[in-house]
């Protein structure tokens, strides 16, 4: 698969998930920007887990990586206050005079002297005694070092896809729908492999035309589904024009049709997006060709054709 497709391929799966949280940003060379977590690189490619799912960025289509990380806050410093100082000795209790004729008096003063001898105020504090005594301040704990990171998750495997061309149809077994297949069209199995959430791509083998066909579980109704597909459809391609949106039937079910030009890849393109509900399944029907190409109207009307003859088969 040629380096040209990836854009496209980028293009559906924000198309097939609107809403993406950001935590890596990469800049394609033509402006694209895709917003999620790098999570490997196989194959010269980059692999990103995005709020869509897993997509490959080529190496040599990436204009830049901006990695953000999330901040951490610094750590709050141990407040420590000086120790207090120790109480200062209390002055030991006077004695009172004695008259040396009085017996009595001497007595006295010896109960007196004994009993400041044993009183706790009288007592001198040993330096030893005042470590333990306890203080105001408050100990100092050393921070825990940080937490290891948590492992990166383990991508899922991507879906096995069994379909198959038999003569001019297209056949999904894995989805049950078929579709007519231009002659000049092929499979493009890579872009599956780029997109989990594709699960069919045809086009021209020079990839100047493609069909790509991506299915999700549905969440919302079928005009808060196409709204979200065509917001995101407008906010890729650089001077993007909405031609027209109409409500038509494809394979039996209500759908929403919406038609606009767009330039990606150094290219004008010409773009039609289908957006329909059967049961528990949204599908989203891409197709683009070349719009400066003297067989724009040629290549419309094969997308067109396609894209009506699709139908849901019973297995």
């Amino acid at each position: 698969m040629s380096g040209r497709a990836i854009p496209f391929l980028v293009l559906l799966a924000a198309l097939v998930h609107a809403a993406a949280a950001r935590a890596d940003e990469i800049r394609l060379k033509d402006g694209t920007k895709i917003s999620g977590t790098i999570v490997g690189f196989e194959n010269d490619s980059f692999r990103v887990e995005t709020s869509y799912g897993f997509a490959l960025v080529q190496k040599d289509k990436v204009a830049d990586i901006n990695i953000s990380a999330t901040k951490k806050e610094p750590e709050p410093k141990s407040k420590t206050s000086s120790p207090a100082p120790p109480p200062a000795p209390a002055k030991p209790a006077a004695s009172p005079a004695v008259a040396k004729e009085s017996p009595s008096s001497t007595n006295t003063s010896t109960v007196v002297n004994a009993s400041a001898e044993r009183s706790p105020v009288a007592t001198n504090i040993s330096p030893a005694s005042a470590k333990n005594e306890p203080t105001s301040a408050k100990a100092v704990v050393a921070p825990a070092p940080p937490a290891a990171p948590p492992p990166l998750p383990v991508p899922p495997e991507p879906p096995v896809i069994r379909d198959e061309i038999r003569g001019n149809v297209y056949v999904n077994h894995s989805y049950a729908f078929q579709m007519y297949k231009p002659p000049s069209w092929e499979m493009i199995p890579a872009a599956r492999k780029a997109l989990p959430d594709a699960v069919a791509a045809l086009g021209t083998f020079d990839q100047t035309t493609l069909l790509v066909i991506g299915r999700t579980r549905a969440k919302d109704s079928l005009d808060v589904y196409a709204a979200a597909t065509g917001k995101a459809l407008s906010g890729v391609y650089e001077n993007y024009r909405l031609i027209s949106t109409s409500h038509v039937t494809i394979a039996g079910l209500p759908a929403v049709e919406q038609r606009s030009r767009g330039t990606a890849d150094g290219r004008d393109w010409s773009v039609v997006l289908l957006t329909l509900v059967r049961g528990g399944d949204a599908f989203t029907l891409l197709g683009m060709t070349w719009a400066d190409s003297d067989l724009i109207q040629v290549q419309e009307n094969v997308i067109s054709k396609a894209v009506n003859s699709l139908t849901f088969v019973t297995q």
